[in-house]
């Protein structure tokens, strides 16, 4: 059976979401069964939360590098991303002083808002050619999913209601910090698809009926 680029196209897409959910499924496994962790700042779940989103702001900052044309969005993602990996990393820089991160958090947000306004012409068009592909929208469903759904699905209001829990505390950490793994992950493996089409300029530079 003949499989024509876009069907292989397609398939591969399908089949590197798969991965990425049995990759963080065994994440968590790992975590829980093995490690026997409950999700504090030095868990296998958390550690990989950091990497995902830090390999997610590079693999923009490389594109905002390599691609003056789409420079000013990429930066601005890149920035985003900077700083997500910042506030994820505040165990750590709490042990300098209590709230280090926000000090590092804020260099990073000027300078990438400066760099944002000096390439504020080459916003609009890359953020509609990449909104014009498909792993601009498996970034951004990760990223709601995140900052919506995980966030309000790991509330405290609500785990302090369900009944019959023995550990409340734990079992919310457990919900809330893999739920944020798959979000990050999806969040990954968007911005490394994007990186290889080149946020969508390969796909709007192509011939017509390509």
């Amino acid at each position: 059976m003949n499989i024509s680029e876009p069907e292989a196209h397609t398939m591969r897409g399908i089949l590197a979401v798969i991965i990425t959910f049995l990759a963080t499924s065994g994440i968590i496994y790992a975590d829980v069964l093995l490690l026997q962790s409950t999700m504090g700042e030095a868990s296998l779940v958390q550690i990989a939360q950091v990497l995902m989103i830090g390999v997610a702001g590079a693999f923009f900052a490389a594109g905002a590098w390599s691609y003056p044309a789409q420079r000013g969005y990429l930066v601005l993602i890149a920035t985003l991303f900077s700083c997500m990996f910042i506030r994820e990393n505040d165990g750590v820089l709490d042990m300098i002083t209590h709230g280090f991160w926000f000090w590092p958090a804020c260099a990073t947000a000027l300078a990438g808002g400066l760099l944002f306004f000096l390439n504020r012409t080459t916003v609009a068009g890359p953020f509609r050619a990449h909104a014009d592909t498909g792993p601009f929208w498996i970034v951004l469903v990760g990223f709601f999913q995140l900052i919506l759904f995980s966030r309000l699905f790991g509330s405290g209001q609500l785990w302090d209601h369900v009944p019959g829990g023995a550990h409340p505390d734990v079992i919310k950490s457990v919900v809330q910090e893999g739920s944020e793994l798959v979000c990050y992950a999806l969040i990954l493996l968007g911005s490394y698809q994007s990186l290889k089409n080149r946020f969508g300029a390969a796909r709007r530079h192509a011939p017509d009926g390509s």
